[in-house]
């Protein structure tokens, strides 16, 4: 009956129909079993098994089709579990905190900055959060100097010997040092530039000591408005000769007022790099080889000393935060740690207060259900916030929304199930029971006069297969019956086959290629024992059934009405498995395949002379 339209069912007993009928129920099918012999459809009614009892009514469920169908459906989804869920609340979706922001508070909660974790920079963030937005933002712009100019530091070659140079600058008291050395290295850069172009000064015998002060003061007495004189010569202009003649300028000895300035300016050259030497060497830097460092001592010095200013101001803005609550900086990575975690509290805020967050969502989202009524998946959303896992909220955010799916299909179940009880509660309480028991199928069997079934067909999809007692004896007319379901069963019986000058039932199913089954013959159940006639008239071109010796499984004929076939086929009248499909593509008949017509018939419609008895001969 799953592939088949049109089947006609012959020598079959009541017993073994209604088997077959309660086997279709398990597979769902709402089966109309009419007839005009109103006996016939009783015997079948009462034979029916006790197991399917609950599935049979008198008259189809008023529901409406979109809704019963919803019914089987949630009876077979959630039917098994209906109550899985007693005593559980779920909370509404629209308070649920949002994903986004809940990974965006867990990546903050989540933050480690640097060597922030730790030591005085540890409690940087819990002052800032009490600041106000000024004092704030001041202190954060002196942050990102400091490591602004810790990083042009990083830069350079000498990198940690210049942070050794800032953390002694800053916290050992070598200013006057490196601020002389600062001013050296300007002036010597300047005037190395500036004396350039001038003579050539070279040094023929070592000047003793105290020399160069004595050329000092004689190049002062000359500025002031002495004489240089051959005879009777000034005491200055006798002290500096024997010390201006170790030099030569361009060559030659000193003669002259500018040979004498030279000779100064080379000194004061020679004494500044001395000085800048032993400055070096005191802050532990290096020391310049020839004139062309000292550019690049200059670029160095000036970001030492903008790290230094830097990190003092970080120093001073962050010693009293708070009154109660001061932060030292004893060293130069301590000011490191603590101008990062400002920073960072700056950009992506305190991961603490993250937390804190965190915990009053958590705190929220499990007020909103009592303890004793959360369900797992609510539980779970509460787990995933305190434990600060986004991937994890998330999950447990679609099984809520599964949850509350569920639920509602639930309650949609037992309101269409109280809809359903309130015209058939014993076919209600029967599919509610299959579904606990994971029975599938929820189909029914209605039996109703054939009558009522033509005067009042059932609107479309109410039924799946109508079931046609006694279809030997009907008129044409009977095909109406094909509008009540989008299947027809006709069962021919031993009943009178129908007389007109027209075409009766069984020839129109003919003629439409109908198949044609015989049941096994089976009377031990019938309900009414009566004669036994043959349902296949003499003059059948149907071959008569196999015997039960040369039958090992059920034998399928093909009644008189039928017309000529030849083929047979076994029947499990338990389980209707959908038949196979045809097996090769010639038009030979199989003995493992059910009879059906190979051409239309060509059935005369005239009338057939009726016989004593009901049959005809």
């Amino acid at each position: 009956m799953a592939e088949e339209p049109l089947v006609v069912l012959s020598d079959t007993s009541p017993g073994e129909l209604a088997r077959a009928l309660a086997e279709l129920t398990g597979y769902g099918m709402r089966v109309l079993l009419t007839g005009a012999s109103a006996e016939r459809v009783a015997a079948v009614h009462d034979a029916l098994p006790v197991s399917v009892e609950g599935r049979v009514a008198t008259s189809f469920p008023e529901l409406p089709v979109a809704e019963l169908q919803r019914l089987r459906r949630l009876l077979a989804r959630v039917g098994a579990d209906r109550a899985a869920r007693h005593g559980q609340r779920l909370p509404a979706a629209d308070g649920m905190p949002d994903p986004a922001d809940v990974a965006g508070c867990c990546e903050r909660a989540g933050r480690v900055v640097a060597g922030a974790e730790t030591g005085e920079a540890r409690i940087v963030p819990g002052l800032l959060r009490d600041l106000d937005a000024d004092r704030r933002g001041a202190v954060t712009q002196v942050a990102r100097c400091v490591l602004r100019s810790l990083g042009a530091i990083a830069e350079t070659p000498d990198a940690e010997r210049l942070r050794e140079v800032v953390g002694r600058l800053v916290h050992q008291g070598l200013r006057a040092e490196f601020e002389a050395l600062q001013g050296h290295a300007a002036r010597q850069r300047d005037d190395r530039v500036r004396y350039a172009a001038g003579p050539a000064i070279e040094l023929v015998e070592p000047l003793p000591e105290g020399g160069a002060e004595v050329v000092q003061r004689y190049l002062d007495f000359l500025d002031s408005g002495g004489r240089t004189r051959s005879y009777f010569r000034q005491q200055e202009q006798k002290d500096a000769e024997p010390h201006l003649r170790r030099f030569r300028v361009a060559g030659e000895a000193p003669q002259s007022y500018d040979d004498v300035v030279a000779i100064v300016q080379h000194l004061d050259l020679a004494r500044r790099d001395d000085e800048i030497a032993r400055l070096c060497a005191v802050l532990g830097l290096p020391i310049p080889r020839d004139p062309a460092e000292l550019p690049a001592l200059t670029d160095t010095l000036d970001r030492v000393a903008a790290t230094a200013r830097s990190v003092g101001a970080l120093r001073h803005d962050v010693l009293f935060l708070q009154q109660d609550s001061p932060v030292s900086v004893p060293d130069l990575a301590a000011a490191e740690r603590v101008a990062r975690a400002i920073v960072d509290y700056d950009e992506h805020g305190d991961p603490a207060e993250a937390a804190d967050e965190l915990e009053r969502l958590a705190a929220t989202c499990a007020d909103r259900v009592p303890a004793q009524e959360r369900a797992p998946e609510h539980e779970a959303v509460v787990a995933a916030l305190r434990a600060h896992d986004p991937q994890a909220y998330s999950d447990a955010l679609d099984e809520l929304d599964r949850a509350r799916r569920e639920v509602a299909d639930r309650d949609e179940l037992d309101r269409l199930l109280g809809e359903l009880a309130r015209t058939h509660p014993r076919l209600a309480e029967t599919w509610a029971a299959d579904a606990g028991r994971g029975v599938p199928g929820f189909g029914v069997v209605v039996t109703e006069p054939l009558d009522d079934v033509l005067a009042t067909l059932p609107p479309a999809d109410t039924a799946d297969l109508v079931v046609v007692l006694g279809a030997g004896a009907m008129q044409a007319d009977g095909l109406l019956l094909t509008a009540a379901a989008p299947r027809m069963l006709a069962v021919v019986g031993d009943e009178p086959r129908a007389a007109s000058s027209g075409t009766t039932l069984l020839e129109v199913l003919n003629q439409a290629s109908a198949r044609f089954l015989r049941g096994t013959g089976d009377r031990s159940v019938a309900v009414r024992p009566e004669p036994v006639v043959p349902a296949v008239p003499p003059l059948s071109s149907v071959p008569a059934a196999r015997t039960a010796a040369d039958t090992p499984e059920t034998a399928v004929t093909v009644p008189a009405q039928a017309g000529p076939a030849g083929a047979q086929e076994a029947v499990d009248t338990t389980v209707p498995a959908p038949r196979p499909a045809p097996h090769g593509s010639g038009t030979a008949p199989r003995d493992d395949e059910p009879s059906r017509p190979s051409t239309p018939s060509a059935m005369a419609p005239g009338p057939r002379p009726a016989v004593a008895g009901g049959r005809e001969d």
